[in-house]
């Protein structure tokens, strides 16, 4: 990706997490695209933020999001299930095949702590919820890692732990790709502090081809 940032489609805009990369995104001066299924959950107005009607599953209303040529694209979307499900590497899918369609080459993705080489990662809580609660989710958000990796686009993938609702972004953030550090972690991060790191990676292009693990700091 050459050149400043200046739009962006967000995938899961009306998600607690996505709203807030919406927001800090128009904080920043950029533009934004919404990718939502119910516009009426988006009660954010912005002479700067545009809306596109759609759903994941079905490839016209995604092909309509990247015909507004963004130069990034985020994907916060995510789902509880139960049972094994695809909807989110194959909407996923979908989503980079319209995006070599139409040019745009980076997208950065919130995954979440046990996916791929992460798993079992954590505090005794976080890797009981990893087997018990969240495996079939994680099973998705590994496979939509795969794709990602094989897809030949920039991408980047956070994984952060438990999600909190702290409307202000923390400074004390571990990041890291392999084994977790050595030093003690809480295990959390806010949804605010994710938007932030989602937005430096993409207005700073950094993490390029990295999935990155997060936490707070004790």
């Amino acid at each position: 990706m050459t050149g400043a940032v200046q739009h962006l489609l967000v995938f899961g805009a009306t998600g607690p997490t996505g709203l807030q990369i919406v927001e800090q995104a128009l904080a920043r001066g950029l533009r934004v695209t919404a990718f939502v299924r119910d516009p009426a959950k988006l009660t954010l107005e912005h002479p700067r933020l545009h809306t596109v009607i759609g759903d994941v599953g079905d490839p016209e209303s995604i092909d309509t999001a990247l015909a507004t040529k963004p130069d990034a694209v985020v994907s916060a979307l995510g789902m509880f299930h139960k049972q094994p499900e695809t909807w989110l590497s194959e909407g996923t899918a979908r989503i980079v095949e319209a995006m070599k369609k139409y040019g745009v080459h980076r997208i950065v993705i919130v995954s979440s702590l046990g996916a791929g080489d992460s798993r079992g990662q954590g505090n005794l809580i976080a890797r009981g919820v990893q087997k018990f609660i969240l495996r079939h989710v994680l099973d998705d958000k590994t496979r939509q890692e795969q794709l990602l990796r094989d897809s030949g686009l920039d991408w980047t993938s956070f994984r952060p732990p438990q999600l909190t609702n702290d409307s202000t972004p923390s400074e004390d953030i571990v990041l890291w790709t392999d084994k977790p550090p050595r030093q003690k972690l809480i295990w959390k991060v806010s949804r605010a502090t994710v938007a932030r790191y989602v937005l430096d990676a993409i207005q700073e292009h950094q993490h390029s081809h990295s999935a990155v693990n997060m936490s707070q700091g004790v």
